[in-house]
């Protein structure tokens, strides 16, 4: 008995060792991030296949495999399939994205707009950087800074626009908006707000850069109208305060604004403020200054006396903080002691801005 059971330990741990050994294996080549709203889990790669589930902007997935342009992956609920490479965020890239959006989550807005046509969201500007995500037409975004870069095509965004391709720079804008997920999904990043967009759909917020003409402004019709009779290109816009009328409290408005083509230096030259003027029940231009090299952003506030204020650091080697103040619908600079005064571009005359 006592020799059966010499032979039987060692059997049973033989065999315990070999199906220990032999046990199915999670292995992973890595992990990564879905970067699409919608990604379709495949059954296989092969000319006949079928959909087996459905990615979501975000969702973090195992690597099992790799074969040409697809992915094998695994989800958190085990479910095997293959999704195309370009849908997939490496976990570097998405670390990124996540440190992009909380440098900007504090930024202050410069002007809201709608995208023109589908826009691809790149960790920096320029064509060939990587893609963090790809918005439809018609999505809003807050613009919170600006920049330049080289202008070049590339192979998954092609310029729709009437802008000639031998132009060498290009404006790019930094802006927040909402990327949509499933309801229900962990969001791998926590919004602040829970909004809806369609029904079934959660969003979570994302940021990072677009190329500037693929962002159609929402202006104001006092400040559209302004800067089309001034020939000026928008940038920022935003509304100083409101004023008593019969007819309801009227917005006044500051513009800024660049002359010219795209890939200036400068984030914007030309300042305007629009004000109304009641007794005649139009919006007029009460404030002008051009030939200036201004920075963003620009930030609204409040003057000792409430009145409203605005901000920015000039484009120079100082990069020297100018302060406005609107009394009434008088705009004047603040100076620092001791600064020497410097005649401004100011409009001498009320200019109608637009007709109400």
């Amino acid at each position: 008995m006592r020799r059966k059971l010499l032979i039987a330990v060692p059997l049973l741990f033989l065999v315990a060792l070999a199906a220990w050994m032999l046990r199915p294996r999670r292995e992973t080549l890595g992990e990564a991030f879905v970067s699409e709203k919608v990604a379709s889990l495949l059954s296989g790669i092969a000319q006949v296949r079928e959909p087996v589930g459905t990615l979501h902007y975000g969702e973090r997935v195992d690597v099992v495999g790799r074969r040409n342009d697809y992915v094998k992956v695994r989800t958190n609920a085990g479910m095997i399939g293959w999704v195309e490479s370009r849908k997939l965020m490496e976990p570097a890239l998405w670390q990124r994205s996540i440190k992009l959006l909380d440098q900007t989550r504090g930024m202050p807005v410069q002007a809201h707009g709608r995208t023109k046509v589908s826009t691809n969201l790149r960790v920096q500007p320029g064509r060939t950087q990587p893609r963090l995500y790809q918005f439809a037409r018609n999505v809003p975004v807050e613009i919170v800074g600006r920049a330049v870069a080289d202008w070049v095509q590339s192979t998954d965004e092609k310029d729709s626009s009437n802008e000639p391709q031998e132009t060498k720079k290009e404006d790019w804008f930094l802006v927040r908006a909402l990327a949509t997920r499933p309801p229900g999904e962990a969001a791998a990043r926590a919004a602040e707000t829970s909004n809806t967009t369609q029904p079934g759909d959660e969003t979570a917020p994302i940021s990072g850069w677009v190329v500037a003409r693929f962002v159609e402004l929402d202006l104001p019709d006092p400040v559209r109208e302004g800067a089309a009779s001034a020939n000026i290109r928008p940038l920022a816009w935003f509304e100083l305060n409101r004023v008593s009328d019969p007819a309801g409290d009227k917005p006044q408005y500051l513009l800024a604004a660049a002359r010219g083509p795209e890939g200036q230096v400068c984030d914007f030259t030309a300042l305007r403020v629009y004000t109304w003027y009641a007794k005649r029940s139009r919006y007029e231009t009460a404030f002008i200054e051009n030939n200036m090299c201004g920075q963003l952003p620009i930030r609204i506030g409040k003057g000792p006396k409430d009145e409203p204020e605005f901000r920015f650091r000039v484009m120079d080697g100082k990069k020297e903080e100018r302060v406005y103040h609107l009394v009434q619908t008088v705009v004047r600079r603040v100076r620092e002691p001791g600064e020497s005064p410097r005649k401004l571009s100011s409009a001498k005359q009320a200019k109608p801005a637009a007709k109400n």
